[in-house]
């Protein structure tokens, strides 16, 4: 069992979570739309079609962003913002924020896993999420404990329930 730090993430610091998620997950769409508009923009031809899909093109990821941006900044949700602390065991994670509210997750619950440089994203649904930035972590074996008794057990889990996840040779070894 371990316990993190009581954290508060910052409007900011969420912010940029959600789109360095964003870019992570569709970051090839926006380079594709910037390059295709820049390329019609550049090609000479001016008629309707090719100013809608340069406006299209350069202002669909800048319009993606400012939506995260008010959802971050939004009032509505105030509770992303409290300051929070988790008990983790091998098979429970308990949440808990403020003085008053607590939770307990079964670590089976949790549906998919996600990791960027300074954080670990735990999917309980889709819209469902436990952000776990790095930094709450009191000692790097705490951390190493969370990532291998937990975090890879719900990684492996989740390549076992979706073996299209899985590279060709890990899937042709499982069958044998």
């Amino acid at each position: 069992m371990l316990k993190t730090k009581k954290f508060q993430l910052t409007k900011k610091e969420y912010f940029m979570f959600l789109v360095r998620i964003e870019l992570k997950r569709r970051g090839w769409l926006f380079a594709f739309m910037w390059l295709f508009s820049a390329l019609v923009l550049f090609t000479g031809k001016k008629d309707s079609f090719s100013i809608f899909i340069i406006v299209v093109g350069f202002m669909y990821p800048v319009l993606t962003i400012y939506k995260y941006w008010s959802f971050a900044n939004s009032k509505e949700n105030k509770i992303i913002f409290k300051e929070r602390q988790f008990e983790i065991f091998p098979d429970r994670i308990i949440s808990r924020m403020g003085e008053i509210s607590e939770g307990t997750i079964d670590v089976q619950n949790f549906i998919k896993v996600f990791e960027l440089k300074d954080l670990y994203l735990l999917y309980i649904s889709k819209g469902q999420t436990f952000l776990l930035p790095k930094r709450v972590f009191e000692t790097p074996e705490d951390e190493n404990w969370f990532r291998n008794e937990v975090f890879l057990k719900v990684k492996n889990k989740q390549s076992m329930q979706n073996p299209s996840s899985l590279s060709f040779r890990r899937r042709r070894n499982l069958r044998k």
